[in-house]
């Protein structure tokens, strides 16, 4: 029987965490078995405000206005104005195939992608001060129809968007020559609303820094850029270093108790085991240059932060963050912990209950060993393309249409 999400179309935050969990299911590296998101998130948050695994171009921060601007210019009908901005969308995916560009949203659904770049990238145009904070998607047709009140007096008037917003080029999207290659004037106001809306952050320090990422390099605690930050930035970044490192440990070792469990229930041949019992034995090579880093890690301090970020997280989620910390940090193996073990399985079962693979032989049956179990890098990929883009812009400067 085939799977099936569904969800209501409440508010465009809740659609946007949605649409990333689907996404987050074919995405190894973020793959939630032990139900450790919320601690995940608090650090990609934190680091990278308003980014998301869907992001896929800094320039769309300005299409997706320009789409609703546009169509602004030629209706004052609220559900006309939002089929004219949705098309302008669709037609902007086609402009961009003729453009020539590698990765865009549509590239492989064309215009009938069900998820539009505005959908995408809604959070992010709040969160950065482009569109009101306080306009949800569903709600910004009808504001920008709506007859705006006076000011009072010393106040300013109330704009949807934000009034500093650099113009559409005439006859958008067809128009459109740049695809996502931001001018200098585009990358130097983006920067200037993420230094603005998000200071004392890492995203801040990247984009604001003369040191450009480096493309090559998988995670932000390995970029020259990133380990120049200082104060709360260092912090966090010290805290997705350690938290990657345990999590890995702990998912792999997830996996390697279902190749046993896999082996013994379904009387598998011994290559059920050894794909799994190489990913610890690389994860052990790592662990030397990593305790250090362990070791001066204060989870206690990490989490009550997380915490303040959520309140929902919970003491179970809590407590099984440090029992990763104390295998990470105990000296022998960790294939050879058994209450670590323990630990796993009952925080799986917790978590998936009757979806538990050590309960539901069905779902044990579907399961295959991984090749490989990737590390978090809390959207580093993504935010990595749009620091670059902006970088980018802000090269060409002086430079004959910059």
């Amino acid at each position: 029987m085939t799977s099936l999400i569904s969800w209501l179309d409440a508010s465009t935050e809740e659609n946007s965490k949605m649409r990333e969990l689907v996404k987050l299911f074919g995405t190894p590296e973020t793959t939630d078995d032990l139900g450790m998101g919320q601690l995940r998130d608090a650090i990609s948050n934190s680091l990278f405000p308003g980014t998301s695994v869907l992001h896929l171009g800094a320039r769309y921060m300005l299409l997706v206005p320009w789409a609703y601007q546009t169509a602004h210019h030629v209706t004052r009908k609220p559900e006309e104005l939002r089929k004219r901005a949705e098309e302008s969308e669709r037609q902007l995916i086609g402009r961009l195939k003729e453009l020539g560009e590698n990765s865009y949203i549509g590239r492989d659904a064309g215009r009938n992608v069900r998820q539009l770049p505005s959908a995408a990238y809604w959070s992010a145009l709040r969160r950065y001060g482009i569109v009101d904070p306080e306009t949800d998607r569903s709600a910004v047709a009808q504001l920008m129809c709506a007859d705006a009140p006076a000011p009072e007096e010393g106040e300013n008037a109330y704009s949807v968007w934000n009034e500093s917003l650099p113009k559409p080029p005439d006859g958008f999207p067809q128009s459109e020559e740049n695809g996502l290659t931001l001018s200098h004037e585009e990358a130097r106001w983006l920067q200037e609303r993420i230094l603005t809306t998000c200071p004392g952050t890492l995203l801040a320090h990247v984009v604001g820094s003369e040191v450009s990422p480096e493309r090559g390099l998988w995670a932000p605690w390995l970029d020259p850029a990133c380990r120049s930050a200082e104060g709360e930035p260092a912090q966090w970044l010290k805290d997705a270093e350690a938290f990657s490192f345990i999590h890995n440990g702990a998912t792999i070792l997830y996996q390697h108790t279902l190749a046993e469990l896999s082996r013994m229930t379904f009387s598998a041949d011994e290559d059920t085991l050894r794909p799994t019992r190489e990913l610890l034995e690389a994860w052990e090579d790592q662990r030397g240059n990593k305790r250090s880093l362990l070791a001066g890690w204060d989870v206690d301090d990490y989490l009550s932060r997380a915490k303040a970020m959520n309140h929902s997280i919970n003491g179970n989620t809590a407590d099984f963050a440090r029992a990763m910390l104390a295998a990470a940090l105990d000296p022998g193996k960790l294939i050879d912990n058994e209450d670590f073990r323990a630990a796993v399985e009952t925080r799986e079962r917790l978590m998936k209950k009757s979806n538990s693979r050590f309960r539901n032989e069905r779902r044990l049956r579907a399961w295959k060993p991984p090749t490989q179990v990737a590390s978090l890098s809390f959207r580093w990929a993504q935010v990595r393309r749009n620091v670059l883009d902006i970088h980018a812009g802000l090269a060409l400067e002086g430079q004959l249409n910059a």
